[in-house]
């Protein structure tokens, strides 16, 4: 049945908040891992790195060629050395680069790149772990298991985040050692995440596989702790039910953790038991990985790695110059087998300057791919800082008339004698942290909705670090939606949209800012079949018989972004149900801007 509601137009195009998810430059870097070597262990770090390097190429069956230049392995790998040694000639880099070309299987090119250096005043070493991926034309980016080599490195030097060593198992937390596992989780040295699964109640195999193959992917760029299950109660008292974890599941803590704190209790993610077991949930031990992946390769590196100094091919090229020198000045006092022999010899520098040019010529090219990957990641973010400052400039100004609006009434209160009302704080439950709380609770509060949305697509954007954010505005906005839901089935019904309901704010009643409500899509949504079909969303047949009916009226969660999450609604506060109908809580559905 049709709403009652009148159904105003905008023009066509709306008011912004469209995506964009047309082709794109990624950045290649897709794992990094940065290993900080303890003192007693930098004398043999460079014989240590080489060792784990061979030991990970004969795993590819490889030959181990170590010594510096250009080597062609296969005629698909390249593996390019390079050595860096101060005045003094002591060692202070070494920089071993495998590159895999795979376009044959059109999966692109693949580039492992070990670098290691040292600096002997301050003490301090490091050994670092690129992977890159360029795709073929066409093919987008594959998620990688990080590199074995990572697991070797790992294995042969002590590596410690914090005060926790960082391994290839995961720590085992029993209930006598819970303390441990508290003072990795604050410890102010804490550089990584720390992802921690507590034990379900019950022997679940699929838990545990789901659980290797986390540490698997977690190598090198995060501590893993395993919560026993008679350790949980000891440890939820401990941390408090801002930061604690249940039986079965898995939350991913980032650095400088502030036990008790509810704002600070958002930043790190939780995933429940009932999300891990739903078998709509796929890949959860790579969406696991994908918060400290994405810390991992948008940290800044070391600068003693990032600006380690390698001999480039202006080395090369000098030595060639300086063996055509030699040669030229001997042609007139040499025999004739000296002349064969340095001829010989400068044919050999010859052909390691073309091997080096071709090579310095490939990864130039593969830079050049990082260089407008990296534009387009800093184009996107600038974009979203400057909505982000708008927004929040929007925030503080509403917050600021809320408090002087609270503060007139108070006064109010306090002349009419009823001062205890005043400072008494309203009861308010707190917002749900993530989309999976959301969809616990939502059924229990919103009495005047009726959710037909599919959860399992709502909780996909608790993958995103935002995900607290939007699960909270979402929250706010259902709010707002049951109240207009109550509000039309009251005796004196409010006869308008849901957008006229914001506009008037009606006392006592939740409402949604009016800026991020649309009751209609643009035209060219509406008469592009795909797109028309995207918002056929569910609805109970009494509603209509096709249990299907066109839901363009939408909330704006965020304007930004590829996601840029949004709500579709039905008002049937006049039909059938007396009741606003949830269809969809997910990302942006397609327009004319993403594609």
């Amino acid at each position: 049945m049709p709403s009652r509601k009148p159904t105003p137009r905008t023009p066509a195009g709306g008011q912004g908040g469209f995506v964009r998810d047309e082709p794109r430059a990624e950045n290649p870097l897709v794992y990094r891992a940065v290993l900080s070597i303890p003192e007693d262990e930098q004398g043999q770090m460079f014989a240590g790195a080489r060792s784990c390097f061979t030991s990970w190429l004969e795993s590819k069956g490889l030959a181990t060629q170590l010594s510096s230049g250009v080597h062609r392995l296969t005629d698909a790998y390249t593996l390019t050395v390079t050595d860096s040694y101060d005045t003094d000639g002591h060692q202070t880099a070494l920089r071993l680069r495998l590159r895999e070309n795979k376009e044959d299987k059109q999966e692109g090119t693949w580039q492992t790149t070990l670098t290691s250096a040292v600096d002997r005043e301050p003490g301090a070493a490091y050994v670092g772990v690129d992977l890159e991926h360029y795709p073929s034309p066409g093919r987008r980016q594959i998620t990688p298991v990080p590199p074995r080599l990572v697991r070797e490195l790992l294995d042969h030097f002590t590596v410690t985040d914090g005060t926790s060593r960082l391994s290839t198992a995961p720590h085992l937390i029993g209930a006598d050692s819970v303390g441990l596992l508290v003072s990795a989780l604050t410890d102010p040295d804490r550089e990584l995440p720390l992802v921690l699964a507590a034990e379900p109640s019950n022997d679940d195999p699929a838990w545990e596989r789901l659980l290797t193959g986390v540490v698997r992917n977690l190598v090198g760029i995060a501590s893993v702790f395993r919560l026993e299950r008679e350790a949980v109660p000891v440890f939820r008292d401990e941390a408090g039910d801002r930061h604690d974890a249940f039986p079965g599941q898995i939350r991913t803590y980032l650095p400088d953790v502030t036990l008790g704190s509810a704002e600070d209790g958002r930043r790190h993610r939780l995933l429940t038991y009932r999300r891990l077991s739903d078998p709509k949930f796929r890949n959860a031990d790579i969406r696991i990985s994908r918060y400290p992946r994405q810390h991992a390769v948008t940290t800044p590196q070391p600068a003693l790695l990032a600006e380690a100094a390698f001999p480039g091919i202006e080395e090369v090229l000098k030595d060639l110059r300086a063996a055509r020198s030699q040669t030229a000045e001997s042609l007139g006092n040499e025999s004739v087998d000296s002349l064969r022999t340095q001829l010989n010899t400068a044919n050999e520098t010859i052909d390691k300057a073309l091997e080096e040019l071709s090579e310095a010529a490939s990864a130039r090219d593969l830079a050049e791919r990082s260089r407008r990957a990296l534009d387009e990641q800093l184009r996107e973010a600038t974009d979203r800082y400057e909505y982000e400052i708008a927004d929040h400039d929007a925030t503080q100004s509403e917050l600021s008339a809320l408090r002087h609006q609270v503060a007139v009434l108070q006064q109010r209160l306090v002349e009419a004698g009823r001062a205890e009302d005043a400072y008494t704080p309203a009861a308010e439950e707190s917002a749900p942290m993530s989309f999976a709380e959301l969809n616990e609770r939502v059924h229990k509060r919103m009495k005047h909705l009726v959710l037909t949305y599919d959860k399992s697509k709502a909780e996909d954007l608790d993958d995103d670090m935002k995900s607290s954010t939007w699960a909270s505005k979402v929250w706010d906005a259902l709010l707002a939606l049951d109240s207009y839901g109550a509000s039309s089935a009251s005796d004196e019904g409010f006869s308008g949209t849901f957008r006229d309901f914001c506009e008037a704010a009606p006392q006592g009643m939740r409402t949604y800012p009016v800026t991020r409500v649309a009751m209609v899509e643009s035209d060219s949504v509406r008469n592009d079949k795909r797109f028309r079909q995207q918002r056929m969303l569910a609805v109970p047949p009494e509603v209509d018989t096709s249990r299907k009916v066109f839901m363009e009226a939408h909330i704006k969660i965020d304007n930004k972004g590829r996601i840029a999450p949004r709500i579709h609604f039905y008002d049937d506060t006049a039909g059938a149900t007396g009741k606003v109908i949830i269809g969809y809580i997910g990302p942006h559905l397609s327009n004319t801007r993403t594609n």
